[in-house]
């Protein structure tokens, strides 16, 4: 861990572009402290030119993938040297291109049905699968700074008013980064989401948000920060 203890999340991909010689991507990826990488963008091309321009040479130890829709793994080919990846339970065609991939590549495989915690440099990660019998999502959480990262959509499967808050409660949240799943068609768990994030320490909304709450978060809300494709997230 840092000598202070902090974070840091190179924010890799996503819809928005906040550096020079950057690419959007209708995805996520994001590096943490160079050991823990979340989706690799939706492909090596992109992985590797925005790692690039960043400065970034990336060899972490644990990859996780927060669902196997592909472009939120396109990139895979270029990480070959990832000691372990995890991926959550999922019984969907997308699962089975995801996991035919990468055996192919030949990665250590870990497929996580509920929770599941792994011990880094920088301390304990848990993920958490979300989601029903069929499709799976992963969650990650960092204990030690109580920062919720979310590669998709929070709210796909915490859509009950009182599981969202039970969740956020329980894990004493203080941070979050991703996506919160709110879109044009639930502008009603967007309501909700906008009172949970309001009580956080910091929000960063990336890939994964509805436009519409991004931008009202980033423009009403002190804790809500504007950051995208090349940014640097630092959490302490």
């Amino acid at each position: 861990m840092n000598a202070n203890n902090e974070l840091v999340i190179d924010v890799v991909c996503d819809n928005e572009v906040k550096a020079p010689g950057i690419q959007g991507d209708n995805s996520i990826s994001l590096l943490i402290n160079g050991e823990l990488m979340i989706d690799t963008c939706s492909s090596t091309e992109r992985l590797l030119g925005n790692m690039k321009a960043m400065g970034i040479n990336a060899n972490p130890r644990l990859l996780v993938i927060s669902t196997p829709i592909n472009h939120h793994w396109g990139g895979l080919d270029a990480l070959t040297s990832v000691a372990k990846v995890a991926i959550p339970i999922d019984n969907t065609v997308n699962s089975f291109e995801l996991r035919d991939r990468l055996d192919r590549l030949g990665f250590d495989v870990i497929e996580v049905g509920g929770r599941e915690r792994f011990k880094l440099g920088f301390g304990s990660v848990e993920l958490i699968r979300v989601g029903n019998k069929r499709v799976g999502e992963l969650l990650i959480y960092i204990p030690s700074h109580k920062l919720l990262i979310s590669g998709c959509g929070l709210n796909l499967w915490l859509i009950d008013d009182d599981q969202l808050l039970r969740f956020f409660k329980e894990l004493d949240i203080r941070h979050f980064v991703g996506g919160l799943g709110a879109t044009s068609t639930s502008e009603y768990q967007g309501v909700l989401l906008r009172d949970i994030t309001r009580n956080l320490t910091s929000i960063y909304p990336l890939h994964g948000t509805g436009p519409k709450l991004r931008r009202e978060l980033v423009s009403n809300h002190r804790n809500a920060h504007d950051v995208g494709a090349g940014s640097i997230v630092r959490i302490r």
